[in-house]
């Protein structure tokens, strides 16, 4: 359970990622570099599965990973728990060299093993490509733009969405800029509850925040193992890119 939000600058974009989970889920490692088929890349690890749900490697682009098929588009849906952790599947993109470079990769593997979910996959100097795998289609958006923010909710879904999209409109009703996604990212809409962007409830809470920022010397990726409510308190970990 996710909401995403970006923007993009002349050089580059921001990513951000508020990871909603159980309380009953182990704590996720903080980004760590890998390299498994010579192309580095920033990914925190799952506690429980060890996969992940957000990505930055050497070659500036960025993915991120939502639970669900989330963009509405598809008439068509198959509710199944899959066979593999779907942050697994990101792991498997991550040192791509491109957007569409995970999209050709996504199409020749068997989904069938992997619930639906939503993959948002960012460059430089390219809008937000999504992707969406909702059990029986897969659908690629060369042009995701329009459907930021996303959020992704277990519980009361279209409610949720509702809620979040209002206060992002609310949020970044002065423009839409990086400290606007980061107000929104930490906003409660007035009150903590299921349907705030930084969720709580009694099950489950937004468990970490995570920003990448991407320009045309490095990726910088910072990591709060907290609500973004609590402060900006964490770790930035920080990759060259390819020249």
């Amino acid at each position: 359970m996710c909401t995403v939000s970006w923007i993009h600058h002349d050089n580059g974009f921001h990513l951000l990622c508020n990871r909603d989970e159980k309380r009953t889920r182990k704590p996720a490692l903080p980004p760590r570099l890998q390299c498994p088929r010579g192309v580095r890349f920033v990914a925190p690890v799952d506690g429980d599965f060890g996969g992940s749900w957000m990505s930055a490697n050497e070659a500036g682009v960025a993915l991120c990973l939502l639970n669900g098929a989330n963009l509405g588009g598809c008439a068509r849906h198959r509710s199944t728990t899959g066979t593999r952790s779907r942050g697994l599947l990101l792991l498997e993109l991550a040192d791509a060299p491109s957007t569409m470079g995970a999209c050709e990769r996504l199409a020749r593997l068997d989904l069938d093993q992997w619930a639906p979910f939503t993959l948002a996959g960012l460059e430089p100097g390219l809008p937000a490509c999504l992707v969406e795998w909702n059990g029986v289609d897969l659908v690629i958006l060369p042009n995701g733009d329009p459907f930021m923010p996303l959020i992704s909710s277990s519980f009361e879904t279209e409610a949720v969405r509702q809620r979040r999209r209002a206060e992002f409109a609310h949020c970044t009703r002065q423009g839409l800029n990086a400290e606007a996604l980061c107000g929104f990212h930490g906003s409660h809409g007035g009150e903590a509850s299921a349907f705030s962007t930084c969720m709580h409830r009694p099950d489950a809470e937004t468990v970490s925040f995570s920003w990448v920022q991407v320009d045309e010397h490095a990726v910088s990726f910072f990591y709060s193992p907290t609500a973004p409510c609590q402060g900006r308190s964490g770790e930035t970990t920080r990759l060259e890119l390819l020249s």
